[in-house]
């Protein structure tokens, strides 16, 4: 069941429908843990609970903040249900300390009131649950090319980390249909700053991410990344860094836009 409403979650959030977006399921959450018995049990919740607080705010600093310690301290009132799943199910158990040390998923939900009510206390504002819908157009260069993310074709690593980062973050993403070499928008569109052609291509978004992703000799990715949103242009690069990271820091800088927080 819990995988229906993750699939479920996965398509609003890629979305293919005009304007902001609400949110299903920001109070759920899932992680892994080492056996089902405490203190992993509760180190688990503790993830979990600063995972879901960075998805209803969409600040991701408050995952490494002092300010949600009094709220990590004692998770266990603020959870409303968990769940386990055996990672390894499917595999024979061997002996008794592999049973007890099997790794699990953890599927937390937290009870929505009592954790907007501490939100409130510690100062900290909810994003809307009615987001903006954001078009994500990231162009691939490596050695031997270069290529447009879209939501079938050859991207497959960069693709899964937009759709695991929109989900874990409650982002309404959209990715331009089609293989990358089908999309009428290149590489050199994108690194252009062409968001004009870019929002012909893909209608129906509230604000359009943009980055043009190259591999560097040294074998790491350096990335632009340009945020177009209500008339404004917002620029950030980084460098040196994996394409996961880089991915993670477009669409997480851009929910601190959205979201109202960066500039906090």
């Amino acid at each position: 069941m819990y995988r229906l409403l993750l699939l479920l979650s996965l398509q609003v959030l890629v979305s293919a429908k005009a304007h902001a977006d609400s949110i299903p399921d920001l109070y759920r959450t899932e992680t892994v843990v080492t056996g089902t018995e405490e203190p992993e049990r509760t180190r688990g919740f503790r993830v979990g609970l600063a995972d879901v607080i960075v998805k209803l705010t969409g600040d991701v600093r408050l995952a490494q903040s002092e300010t949600l310690a009094p709220l990590l301290e004692h998770p266990h009132p603020l959870v409303e249900q968990f769940e386990y799943e055996d990672r390894m199910k499917n595999l024979p158990v061997h002996d008794e300390q592999g049973t007890r040390q099997r790794p699990h998923f953890l599927r937390i939900r937290f009870k929505a009131a009592a954790l907007d009510e501490a939100l409130s206390r510690l100062g900290l504002a909810k994003w809307a649950d009615n987001r903006p819908v954001i078009a994500v157009w990231l162009g691939v260069k490596t050695a031997i090319g270069s290529f447009v993310v879209t939501t079938s074709g050859r991207d497959y690593g960069q693709r899964v980390v937009i759709m695991e980062t929109a989900q874990r973050g409650g982002i309404p993403v959209r990715l331009p249909e089609g293989d990358g070499s089908a999309t009428a928008v290149t590489f050199d569109d994108i690194a252009a700053d062409n968001f004009e052609k870019m929002a012909d291509a893909l209608k129906g978004a509230d604000a359009w991410l943009s980055g043009d992703l190259a591999l560097t000799e040294s074998g790491y990715w350096d990335i632009r990344w340009r945020l177009r949103w209500k008339g404004q242009t917002h620029v950030w690069t980084k460098s040196g860094v994996s394409f996961d990271v880089a991915i993670k820091d477009g669409l997480q800088t851009a929910a601190l836009t959205l979201s109202g927080n960066a500039a906090m």
